[in-house]
């Protein structure tokens, strides 16, 4: 009788692992946020940072080093990837949130999807996975461009702010704030680290979601 009520409990213990656990887990596979394609511009829980790099020197180089949670959600340039070893290896040891910065995407010449993969490409290389998240540098997305990246389970996302350095701006709940780190940017990071302090960030996906998950990419 008692064999018989350990089994049983045991049972019912391996039921609820495999139908609760799944609920409850923070781990996420590929996705896409919104079921046709779509820019995505805003969250619904906070404010999330979000800072396109393009550009390196050893200040950059400390500031990764230093960052502290919740990290900011990092948007790489490709051409700055394949010359960023150093970089990479900080950011890849400190798990820090990354996706991949494009080209921009004009009316009168529009992106071309060709140039688009070769940096998806380049980012599957050095990080082996895709990313999933997406943004050009002038922030327009074509059609075909969402349609694209949306095959590939990418989600893009546009800014509801620029912050450009100045006095910390009017911040709204489910801002995703952007800010650039360019060869002719302005930004020191003295006044990077004193917006981060100022300011109660959280991740791209907590503030979607509204709960912390780790994404990662199935294969």
């Amino acid at each position: 009788m008692m064999v018989r009520k350990t089994l049983i409990s045991l049972l019912f213990i391996v039921i609820l692992f495999v139908f609760i656990k799944p609920i409850n887990s923070t781990m996420i596979s590929v996705f896409n946020i919104a079921d046709t394609p779509a820019v995505v511009t805003k969250g619904h829980y906070g404010t999330s940072l979000i800072v396109e790099i393009s550009f390196s020197d050893e200040t950059l180089l400390d500031w990764l080093k230093t960052v502290k949670e919740p990290y900011p959600l990092l948007l790489l340039d490709a051409a700055w990837i394949k010359r960023s070893p150093e970089h990479l290896k900080v950011i890849q040891e400190r798990k820090l949130p990354t996706g991949l910065l494009g080209p921009e995407d004009l009316v009168d010449k529009p992106i071309d999807l060709a140039v688009v993969q070769k940096d998806i490409n380049i980012y599957e290389k050095y990080f082996q996975e895709t990313p999933l998240w997406f943004a050009t540098r002038n922030h327009q997305y074509s059609q075909d461009l969402q349609n694209n990246l949306f095959q590939q389970q990418m989600n893009i996302l546009s800014p509801s702010l620029i912050w450009k350095g100045e006095k910390t701006p009017k911040l709204q709940k489910g801002d995703f704030v952007f800010m650039s780190l360019h060869q002719n940017s302005n930004i020191s990071f003295k006044d990077l680290n004193t917006f981060l302090q100022q300011n109660k960030f959280m991740s791209i996906e907590e503030n979607i979601f509204g709960y912390k998950v780790q994404t990662k990419k199935s294969p």
